[in-house]
């Protein structure tokens, strides 16, 4: 997600300050995006430079004057053809996956707790999106946005139906390993003996990775001979989202 798109799309709202515009992200976009200060003033300023807002300060007697963002004409035409456009897919990093992938390494107790640690912060977060559902009637209501209600609505019950999602795998895999055999964790040791198992587990990845659906073939990696296994480092050759 690009943030000076965000940043556009508050402004189109509103002339608003920095400090206004981190408010409205943390009430909310939170439970999809966040964005410190320490981002969103040096977007500020990048925008003002390519002529997508103006600033203005507002001169107070009795307070630190304000530097008001106002979107141009040029900066509604810049946010209207990026909402029109595709999404890209971002790479998504779930770090409790790669806890769990290398689980075998943890005992069995070990990583149940983990993943009940992650079980209860994704009952804590559905249990605040079931509520922010109401807040955000008061909220457009009391800003005079009613009419941004649906589509705010529709980000929450994404956030909804995914960590309700996660919270329903987290239980069924906590019971899963709850009733693994007790041999299969605490693990150091993984059955690489030396390069050439490695090798052979590279070349059995290439061949499933080019069975599945979606996959962008890429050239046959040269054999490993005598002559060339000395000079040629093992690598990946993944295409994207893989």
């Amino acid at each position: 997600m690009s943030l000076k798109h965000a940043l556009l799309g508050f402004i189109n709202y509103g002339p608003m300050t920095g400090y206004e515009l981190k408010k409205f992200f943390d009430t909310s976009v939170a439970h999809f995006w966040n964005a410190e200060l320490s981002q969103i003033y040096p977007a500020l300023k990048q925008l003002e430079g390519d002529g997508l807002v103006e600033m203005k300060v507002d001169v107070q007697e009795d307070r630190p004057n304000r530097k008001v963002y106002s979107i141009t004409e040029s900066g509604r035409r810049e946010l209207i053809d990026w909402l029109g456009k595709p999404a890209d897919r971002e790479q998504v990093r779930e770090p409790i996956l790669i806890k769990v992938f290398f689980g075998s390494s943890l005992s069995k107790q070990d990583l149940i707790a983990v993943l009940q640690n992650c079980a209860d912060e994704t009952r804590t977060a559905v249990t605040y999106l079931e509520h922010a559902h109401l807040f955000v009637d008061k909220f457009v209501e009391a800003i005079g946005l009613q009419q941004e209600a649906l589509f705010w609505q529709l980000t929450i019950d994404c956030g909804l139906k995914v960590h309700r999602a996660e919270l329903e795998w987290s239980e069924d895999a906590i019971q899963k390993i709850k009733t693994a055999d007790d041999s299969i964790f605490e693990n150091e040791q993984h059955g690489y003996d030396g390069v050439n198992d490695v090798r052979s587990a590279m070349e059995a990845l290439d061949r499933v990775k080019s069975l599945l659906p979606g996959t962008r073939q890429t050239p046959s990696a040269r054999p490993c001979t005598k002559e060339n296994q000395s000079s040629r480092p093992l690598t990946f050759h993944c295409s994207k989202g893989a």
